[in-house]
């Protein structure tokens, strides 16, 4: 991955010339999100410019650990900012303020995109989109070298948690000899691995555990090879779970043999929601999300419908001759 001088130069103009800069990332954030997030935040904060993260959804559980988690904001005034940087989004939608922001896209402030999805649409004044990457975390990591930022152990934890957890704990395909020579250098420069470890893949609280079980037991394969399993709203509430627990089940799902891709379906808010996985090289789950108004990664991609989740059993009677029907 190499930086265009063009495109830096003008991010730097963008940064110097800024009186008030907002950062915003995806929906229902995840490592990435949060880690590009506040890794951007903190950067800034560094250079003495001021600025603001924002995300829609508040930063689960697992994620409060990470250096200025605390000053994430869900709602701000637009006319405020005369920069928006937008971090690991494939789109303006999934921020989730598309609608009730509105003067964020109309052109009025530069707009600075920064992201790694293999679909990201085409926005922004500025963008450093490099989808051969396994993370925006992994993409800032060198911006940040380029643009001579020090680098200081809260920016390298964030930054860390970014790249470790869109690798799958460095166990997925996008894992490449960069990006495991990427998380050294963010370690070199003080990245907490054994908090982030512990934070992120070693704390399971019980009621997400019972949300676990009941979801695992409903896991089915179909004729086609897809593996599905569903969490309802009653799951939820027997288990005393939240919608946060959900994370790290569908790799559990994924796991299962031969199969073509996997899928969760959970239900929030009025809303069906669906998480992709696949193991195989032939299946692109961003392109499957995409044609529910999702997205995301090859590998790994989600979408959001509205509706509710309806369970139909069908019984078949197998006669003598083989002959089937169903009732």
């Amino acid at each position: 991955m190499e930086f265009e001088a063009k495109l830096i130069s003008e991010l730097e103009d963008a940064i110097v010339a800024a009186q008030n800069i907002l950062l915003l990332t995806h929906k229902n954030p995840d490592g990435d999100a949060l880690g590009s997030l506040l890794a951007t935040y903190l950067m800034l904060q560094q250079v003495g410019k001021k600025s603001t993260a924002a995300c829609f959804d508040p930063a689960p559980n697992s994620f409060q650990f990470l250096p200025g988690a605390e000053s994430i904001v869900n709602d701000f005034v637009a006319e405020d900012f005369d920069l928006v940087i937008v971090l690991d989004c494939g789109d303006i939608h999934q921020t989730k303020f598309h609608e009730t922001k509105p003067q964020l896209w109309d052109g009025s402030r530069k707009l600075v995109k920064v992201d790694h999805h293999s679909m990201a649409a085409d926005f922004g004044d500025i963008k450093l989109v490099y989808p051969e990457v396994c993370a925006t975390s992994f993409i800032l990591t060198h911006l940040f070298e380029v643009l001579g930022i020090n680098i200081t152990p809260e920016i390298a934890t964030c930054l860390l948690t970014g790249i470790s957890t869109d690798t799958g704990s460095f166990k997925h395909s996008n894992t490449s000899p960069e990006a495991l020579r990427t998380a050294g250098k963010l370690l070199r420069c003080g990245g907490n691995l054994l908090k982030m470890s512990k934070e992120v893949y070693r704390t399971t609280p019980i009621p997400a555990m019972k949300l676990w079980g009941r979801i695992l037991n409903t896991v089915k394969q179909t004729s086609e090879g897809v593996t599905l399993a569903v969490a309802q709203k009653e799951d939820f509430e027997e288990s005393g779970a939240v919608q946060e627990d959900l994370a790290g089940v569908v790799d559990y799902v994924n796991a299962v043999p031969d199969a073509k891709f996997s899928i969760l379906l959970s239900e929030r808010d009025g809303l069906v929601k669906a998480s992709l996985r696949t193991q195989r090289e032939d299946v692109n789950t961003a392109q499957i999300a995409s044609a529910f108004g999702g997205g995301g990664h090859v590998k790994a991609a989600g979408f959001a419908v509205k509706g509710k989740l309806k369970k139909e059993t069908v019984w078949k009677v197998v006669g003598e001759n083989g002959e089937e029907k169903e009732f």
